[in-house]
């Protein structure tokens, strides 16, 4: 990995949590994207065979310490969102938008599954189907996100070359 693509993927990854913790009224809050996951789910699906999975279990440690939650439970969910995404990355790749959108959409409703499971192992919180809506919103935007990661990707790395 070349120390511009290492640069390009540090930045969004800050941007992403930079927007992840954007304050938002409590009425929209529901509608946030999952911001961190699906740039993980972008890098494991553009790098495939590159990508290590040891970075979402960093992203997702780090995921925990932002939100207080309990130490793990977001590096076990984007630890499984990156392995499904690395597993269905050829296919994936050659889906058309619309059937991308679905397919993250699926990801990061499992994803959100994943950690509403936990929560409720652990005796926390039993969610709502509120707690879902932001799979939605996630879905939306990720054309956007593979355009614009795709974009920075072609000016500054090049990542056919590596």
């Amino acid at each position: 990995m070349t120390y511009r693509l290492a640069l390009l993927m540090f930045f969004s990854f800050l941007v992403a949590g930079l927007l992840q913790f954007l304050p938002v009224s409590e009425s929209l809050s529901i509608w946030v994207p999952q911001w961190l996951p699906l740039v993980v789910a972008y890098w494991a699906l553009v790098l495939d065979d590159r990508f290590k999975l040891l970075l979402p279990c960093f992203v997702g440690l780090c995921l925990d310490v932002m939100n207080g939650t309990v130490l793990g439970q977001h590096a076990l969910a984007l630890l499984l969102l990156s392995f499904i995404v690395l597993k269905n990355a050829k296919k994936l790749r050659r889906a058309g938008r619309i059937q991308q959108i679905v397919e993250i959409g699926l990801l990061i409703l499992c994803y959100q599954f994943i950690l509403s499971v936990i929560q409720g192992v652990i005796g926390l919180q039993l969610v709502n189907w509120t707690y879902f809506a932001s799979s939605l919103s996630s879905a939306l935007i990720w054309p956007w996100i593979s355009i614009v990661l795709d974009d920075r990707c072609q000016r500054f790395v090049k990542l056919k070359e590596e």
